[in-house]
């Protein structure tokens, strides 16, 4: 068979060709990129962005305005707004000045997706370097303009300043139509062009400072569009039957009463891919019509709790020493362990879990015969793109995705279902379809956060010091968890998923460790949720600690910093921090407990977390009171939003420990919404201290980095509380005190 052709188009000419330099001034790279591949495989989008790749996205309009391409998604998470304050600060102008876009698939060539809290830390330096390399560009403009040489064309806000002080504006060096300028014709891609984001620490004119979200009143007063919210003309409205089970198969099914109902434009059923939907000219038909659909499906038998959670246990794997993976080993466990003056063995469990999103998905299709359009909201438009592209047989240029803010990602919003089941239905009628998934189809048809099942034996020195640690888990694959099964089997052979392990090396010193895990698969669908494993990890890691600090009489902060490898690491500057800041060591108030805990999240971000919990035995509550929380991730280009995304993960974290909880019934999620799936209500939110460390050091992750520590501070304090612990999640009053009021 002949390998497939790569097509190349040059950044030059995909400006071109899609239109985005229909005026203004744009700097272009002369390197090809691979745009089109023949014949690509249906994967997210997993480039890593190279500096070069900021000449796609940012430019100079008519009139002044920097239009900011932004290669991030927008999931509340706010990371348009931080690298806008980058092409902010490279260009000397104010947040009025940029025009910020999510763009389409054929304005951009493609871009990583949007995951692992990566926005600013891998995007920094792309957007900073276009940015600046485009301001130089228009220094050279002027100069010509002037007949001064660009060393003597001196900066200004929004522009330069020529002779005698004289203000040059962007708008007077930008032509009314299209100009492209290769960096040829101005100077070579060079790393030594001067990027202000860089180079003015402690000077920042932009970056530090807490810029207001340009949408932000655009979404409070209801004018931004979600995906559910786009009409077309002509539109109709569709619903895909989606399996009762994991691994269901559709069989057969008896559609005459649906299609003889009025309103009911077609029913669409494919049993080779198992595909049935319906398709009306009004939303409100939909209900009836699905509920006059026969449907048989094939079910798989004994998928259940009980059969998932013997899968998926510790203790199994422990007695016949069946561990698929070795991640860290390292000294004499046996001499260490009959070191230790102080020892404790534990089980820990955390349960399956949902992205719980507060907008579900939906996606507006056009398939025309010479166009494709989609309106949705995801993670990875062009994994989007090429889905549709595969489903209806097109090619994946004919495919264009129209951006949307998504209501909440979370790693969730990878998959691109809602577009497939529009794409394949506006196929068949000939019109724009919607879909538009419920409440119900969010929890039972996307994938879950997979449950973990740990076993920790650890112990302390007469110094203090942690003498051995010895630590057993076992999960579920999470980034290869949606991998087709025809190949997983040789993934599973070869690697160790590194979403499953992450956080799953503690960072603390010690002189013996041994750390194995085992990633099974199930027939539950599984994939990436907030912070993949660093939150499970975490919980079992720093609960653990808790223990150890108690049996060994050392405060639980005091026992953490003697642990780590010096006073220099940046655990220890969060951790005495959070200590500072929550007046540690003081007599708690009566009835009330306070615990401590904290992690990197992958090696960079350091968090602390000191979580006050009251036990109210009148009403049989645990609420969280009050969080202290201190990070580090070096350079903060937002301050306010950093303090945003750590709130969000406070309250997620304490959902995580007190309330949410996936389980499996007849091979399906059990859970329908938010009463028997349930999140943290405003009233349990706890009151909030949030401090940043200072730093010159590059930015690093911040979405999703404080929700590790939270649920195991809360545990901890828990104990404190209590004296009871609490190794499994969710905590509930009924767990804790099983006997009743105390």
């Amino acid at each position: 068979m002949t390998p497939a052709r790569r097509k190349f188009i040059t950044r030059r000419g995909f400006l071109v060709k899609t239109g985005w330099v229909a005026a203004g001034l744009t700097v272009t790279a002369g390197l090809s990129y691979p745009f089109v591949r023949a014949a690509m495989p249906v994967m997210p989008t997993l480039n890593e962005p190279a500096l070069e790749d900021g000449f796609a996205w940012v430019q100079v309009v008519p009139g002044g305005t920097v239009r900011f391409y932004c290669p991030r998604m927008e999931m509340g998470q706010g990371a348009p707004l931080g690298l806008s304050q980058v092409v902010a600060e490279e260009l000397n102008v104010g947040q009025q000045q940029i025009e910020c876009v999510l763009p389409d698939t054929d304005e951009t060539p493609p871009f990583k997706m949007t995951v692992g809290s990566e926005s600013i830390s891998s995007f920094f330096d792309p957007v900073s370097f276009g940015a600046a390399h485009l301001r130089e560009a228009l220094r050279a403009v002027a100069s010509e303009k002037t007949g001064l040489p660009p060393g003597r064309i001196k900066d200004a806000r929004g522009g330069f300043l020529g002779r005698d002080g004289t203000r040059i504006a962007y708008g007077e060096l930008v032509p009314a139509g299209a100009q492209v300028l290769s960096l040829e014709e101005v100077s070579a891609p060079d790393k030594t062009v001067p990027r202000y984001a860089v180079r003015r620490k402690g000077g920042y004119r932009a970056i530090g400072h807490g810029w207001k979200h340009h949408e932000l009143e655009a979404i409070v007063t209801g004018r931004t569009v979600y995906s559910r919210d786009v009409l077309v003309p002509d539109m109709a409205y569709g619903h895909a039957v989606r399996p009762p089970a994991f691994g269901a198969r559709l069989q057969s099914a008896d559609t005459r009463a649906a299609e003889a109902m009025p309103g009911v434009m077609a029913v669409v059923m494919d049993k080779d891919i198992g595909f049935l939907g319906i398709v009306a000219d009004n939303p409100f038909v939909l209900p009836a019509a699905i509920e006059a659909l026969k449907v048989n499906w094939e079910v798989p038998q004994g998928l259940d709790q009980d059969e998932i959670d013997a899968r998926l246990d510790v203790d199994r794997l422990r007695a016949n020493d069946d561990f698929e993976h070795t991640i860290s080993e390292e000294g004499d466990i046996a001499a260490a362990r009959r070191s230790a003056r102080h020892r404790s063995a534990a089980r820990y469990d955390t349960p399956f879990a949902s992205h719980a999103i507060m907008e579900p998905r939906a996606s507006v299709v056009s398939v025309k015969r010479n166009k494709v359009e989609v309106w949705c909201a995801s993670q990875d438009p062009f994994f989007v793109q090429r889905n549709v592209a595969k489903a209806i047989g097109r090619e994946i240029g004919d495919v264009t995705v129209r951006s949307h803010r998504m209501g909440g990602g979370f790693g969730g919003r990878v998959p691109c279902q809602a577009s497939v089941e529009a794409a394949r239905l506006s196929a068949a009628v000939g019109r724009p379809v919607r879909i538009q998934w419920d409440r119900a189809a969010e929890l039972q048809n996307t994938y879950l956060h997979p449950a973990y099942s740990h076993h920790i034996d650890a112990g302390v020195t007469r110094e203090g010091l942690i003498s051995h640690w010895e630590h057993d888990f076992v999960s579920s694959p999470i980034v290869t968890g949606q991998v087709p099964s025809a190949i997983a089997w040789m993934l599973d052979m070869t690697m160790a998923d590194f979403g499953t392990k992450r956080g799953g090396v503690s960072p603390y010193t010690m002189a013996s460790r041994r750390i194995r895990f085992s990633d099974i698969r199930t027939a539950l669908a599984i994939g990436p949720w907030r912070a993949l494993g660093a939150a499970p990890n975490a919980f079992a890691i720093e609960s653990m600690m808790d223990e150890l600090a108690h049996k060994a009489g050392i405060d639980p902060l005091e026992f953490r910093l003697r642990n780590l490898p010096g006073p220099g690491h940046r655990l220890a500057g969060v951790l005495r921090r959070v200590g500072e800041i929550s007046a540690w060591g003081g007599p708690a108030p009566t009835g009330r407990g306070r615990g401590i805990a904290c992690a990197v999240y992958k090696g960079e971000t350091a968090v602390a977390v000191v979580a006050e919990v009251r036990i109210d035995h009148g009403t049989e509550e645990i609420q969280v009171t009050k969080t202290w929380c201190v990070q580090d991730c070096g350079l903060v280009i937002n301050p306010d939003q950093v303090k945003a995304l750590i709130m969000g993960n406070i309250v997620w974290g304490c959902g995580m420990a007190l309330k949410e909880r996936i389980s499996i019934e007849a091979g399906g999620v059990e859970q329908r919404n938010f009463d028997t799936y349930e999140i943290l209500r405003h009233r349990e939110s706890p009151d909030m201290t949030i401090a940043l460390i200072d730093s010159d050091a590059p930015p690093v992750g911040v979405g999703e980095s404080a929700l590790a520590p939270v649920a195991p501070a809360i545990a901890n304090a828990l104990f404190a509380a209590s004296g009871k612990r609490i190794r499994k999640l969710p905590i509930s009053y009924d767990r804790v005190f099983p006997e009743g009021r105390s």
